[in-house]
């Protein structure tokens, strides 16, 4: 009889114990679905790689698009540049039986070719490969202290060896992976930034050039209804 009391006793407090266990799972699952909804939970390791890389694939489609807006001011200066040469060459298609003034064109052609030559430049600035700051070699620690592996970085990779190399990627955890691709992600905002600051230089000089040509349109215009 007591060995049966003693049972019933020790299956109660398993059973406690068991409704215990339950209710802190609930308790977690409860909270965890409180935090998702509030969206205050922190990522995991592989939810933080997901959204580091997402942004990463973002900045190069940006960098990409930088490139395409460069080519599209090129073949609009190329327009441009058209429609100038045939004026400054021809302008008495414009102008009839009036001459233009050689020192007044000969002035303005000069502007044209210093503001062409300066979108020239910015063009080359957006397009150029910036792969110097991919090519750096990085330290042993971020600025922070943490330890960096040099995983994903050209010169690290290259000066070390297959073996060595391999046993980085064996040691290395969520941390450092995770660490070493938002500092490429910083490395590639940098670059992007710098290119759309050339292409919106570009595209002011470009305004500025079409101004230009309206300007002398405008004005061999007037000269020629002038009589």
């Amino acid at each position: 009889m007591r060995d049966d009391d003693e049972l019933d006793l020790l299956e109660s407090t398993e059973e406690k114990k068991d409704d215990r266990k339950d209710d802190k799972k609930s308790e977690k699952k409860k909270l965890k679905k409180l935090e998702d909804s509030l969206e205050t939970s922190v990522l995991e390791p592989r939810e933080r790689y997901r959204a580091l890389t997402d942004l990463l694939d973002l900045y190069n489609d940006i960098s990409e698009m930088a490139d395409k807006k460069t080519r599209f001011a090129l073949v609009i200066l190329g327009a441009v540049n058209a429609v100038n040469l045939f004026l400054v060459a021809r302008p008495e298609i414009v102008l009839g039986s009036k001459q233009a003034n050689p020192a007044w064109m000969g002035a303005y052609l000069t502007a044209y070719i210093i503001l062409s030559l300066y979108i020239f430049v910015q063009a080359i600035g957006a397009l150029k490969p910036r792969v110097t700051s991919l090519m750096k070699r990085i330290g042993d620690t971020d600025p922070t202290g943490h330890k960096l592996l040099g995983l994903r970085f050209l010169t690290n990779i290259k000066e070390a060896g297959v073996g060595a190399y391999y046993e980085k990627w064996r040691e290395a955890n969520w941390g450092d992976i995770n660490r070493e691709v938002a500092l490429g992600v910083k490395v590639v905002a940098e670059v992007v930034t710098d290119k759309y600051a050339a292409i919106h230089r570009m595209y002011t000089g470009l305004l500025v050039l079409v101004c230009l040509s309206a300007t002398l349109i405008f004005i061999l215009g007037i000269v020629r209804v002038s009589g």
